[in-house]
């Protein structure tokens, strides 16, 4: 049987992937990035936090992440998500062109004049439309034949193509609102690069401009989780790094994340795991 030619690629950029949230696995924590995000639900379902909108996954489901949208995946209790992202920059679609058609079709997406609808379901317009070209567009990635990124590129215009025929773009961006999520995304890059120092929510609150109780109803609203249990996993999924990448005991790698008290940290670990650290080690670390 013939093998499907494989062409070199052009370096047209993208990550391609799939994704299983279950039970014993970590949340994706909020977090942002510059690429735009096309995610497909192919069964199960999760708690996804974009922005100000929060929602139950269901399979189907087709999810937009605008660039720097400040995002979280939360597992729901007794189901398993399963689902296939496409991510790209875009400008490898153009964006940084000095053309009419980046400035307006691309270059509003990324700097947040426009707003995309997070989540398009079926039954919603053009659904039927945008689900082919989405999985034609995973059907690509995988075969990989002669010219192929040549195709995959034509039919990510399309995909954004029918996002704008059928109107999931949205409302402008007010500067007001731009400039609260882009403090926010500089508060969550403080919590990463120093979650292992002794953080308090009175420092925290004093950092954003807020008072501390104030401070503590916007995070949970934006973000999904209290400041104090986002800490927490941050924590919690440096030590999983630690406890797969190295072999240091546990009781240093409690200490190394930002944990004081050892019994706390096997608490909140089998809490958020259902395993110890001890049985996480075995389960992940790579066999010699």
């Amino acid at each position: 049987m013939n093998q499907p030619i494989k062409d070199d690629p052009s370096g047209f950029s993208y990550e391609c992937y799939h994704t299983t949230l279950a039970s014993n696995s970590s949340d994706i924590l909020s977090h942002w990035h510059p690429e735009l995000e096309i995610i497909y639900v192919q069964k199960g379902s999760a708690c996804y936090h974009i922005n100000h909108t929060v929602f139950n996954s269901q399979a189907g489901d087709i999810i937009l992440i605008q660039p720097n949208n400040v995002h979280a995946i939360s597992q729901l209790p007794y189901e398993e998500q399963e689902s296939d992202t496409f991510a790209i920059h875009l400008d490898h679609l153009g964006r940084s062109n000095v053309d009419k058609y980046s400035q307006r079709y691309l270059q509003p997406i990324y700097i947040h004049h426009f707003e995309l609808t997070p989540r398009i379901q079926p039954g919603m317009p053009g659904y039927e439309a945008l689900k082919s070209c989405l999985l034609s567009i995973f059907s690509i990635v995988r075969e990989q034949n002669l010219y192929f990124d040549m195709l995959l590129k034509s039919k990510l215009h399309e995909f954004l193509y029918l996002v704008f025929k059928h109107r999931y773009v949205n409302r402008h961006y007010t500067d007001d609102t731009y400039q609260k999520y882009q403090k926010l995304r500089d508060l969550i890059d403080y919590i990463y690069q120093h979650a292992h120092e002794q953080l308090t929510i009175s420092e925290l609150a004093e950092y954003f401009g807020y008072s501390r109780t104030h401070f503590m109803a916007v995070f949970k609203q934006h973000i999904g989780r209290s400041c104090l249990k986002f800490i927490i996993q941050v924590r919690l999924n440096n030590a999983c790094d630690l406890l797969v990448q190295t072999r240091l005991p546990v009781r240093e790698i409690a200490q190394k994340v930002g944990f004081t008290n050892i019994a706390n940290f096997n608490r909140q670990f089998k809490q958020a795991y259902h395993i110890t650290p001890y049985q996480y080690r075995q389960k992940n670390s790579p066999q010699t």
